[in-house]
């Protein structure tokens, strides 16, 4: 494939078209390789061929992800679970036309642990009747039989020689900092699950841990940095 190394291919062709919960690559990052080579001349039913896929349908999926803000692509991986959107639901949240609905959207899926069918279900709603996104959300939400709230908190780090230090440490090194940070500063209440990315932390919990951690400071994310910053110095 055009503009493509040969270890970028044998990469893109064992992470597509398997059902393998580890893959080597991401799907922002398969999506990435495929625009790469795209721009480079290829077409896409070429590329579907080279990947072993049945028809170009998926390529266009992939390449829809790259129109979600960069906040909303870092929470993109295979599956889903409390810090993460599947592959499926974000390429649906990625038909929304504005940036701040598949912002709220993306945010309302983790919260409330959206599954794909649901979230067509708010865009459905929201394409038929105009309203704002927010209230179809939660219109959606009360036909379930019953309401498991959650509570993301969603926020940029403030430091870049911080973000730089943090490339260094591996995906599970962050989220432990992450972790032992809070538990320093909050007492008695534990989230549900946090994540720290490039750049981006995610804290998940109950209503008390929300209310808890947003009680700090009326400016979480410099608060959260800072924190992070004495906490990885306390490791050194």
């Amino acid at each position: 494939m055009k503009s493509l190394s040969p270890s970028e291919i044998s990469q893109l062709i064992l992470s597509v078209g398997t059902h393998r919960s580890e893959r080597l690559l991401s799907p922002i990052e398969v999506a990435r390789l495929i625009n790469r080579t795209i721009e480079a001349g290829e077409k896409r039913e070429q590329i579907a061929e080279r990947l072993h896929l049945n028809d170009s349908t998926i390529i266009g999926r992939f390449l829809r992800l790259l129109s979600l803000p960069s906040q909303v692509q870092q929470l993109i991986n295979w599956g889903s679970n409390s810090t993460t959107l599947s592959f499926s639901v974000a390429t649906e949240i990625a038909r929304l036309k504005y940036t701040q609905q598949q912002i709220s959207l993306a945010k309302a899926a983790l919260e409330n642990q959206f599954n794909k069918s649901e979230i067509v279900q708010v865009i459905q709603l929201h394409n038929r009747s105009g309203n704002p996104i927010e209230s179809c959300i939660e219109a959606v939400i009360k036909q379930r039989p019953t309401i498991e709230r959650r509570h993301l908190i969603l926020g940029e780090l403030r430091s870049k020689e911080l973000i730089v230090e943090l490339k260094s440490k591996s995906q599970q090194e962050r989220n432990e900092l992450l972790r032992s940070t809070l538990e320093r500063y909050i007492h008695n209440i534990s989230p549900m699950s946090v994540k720290l990315g490039d750049g981006l932390f995610l804290l998940v919990g109950d209503d008390r841990f929300h209310n808890e951690v947003m009680s700090i400071s009326d400016d979480i994310e410099k608060t959260i940095t800072d924190y992070l910053i004495v906490e990885l110095r306390s490791k050194d």
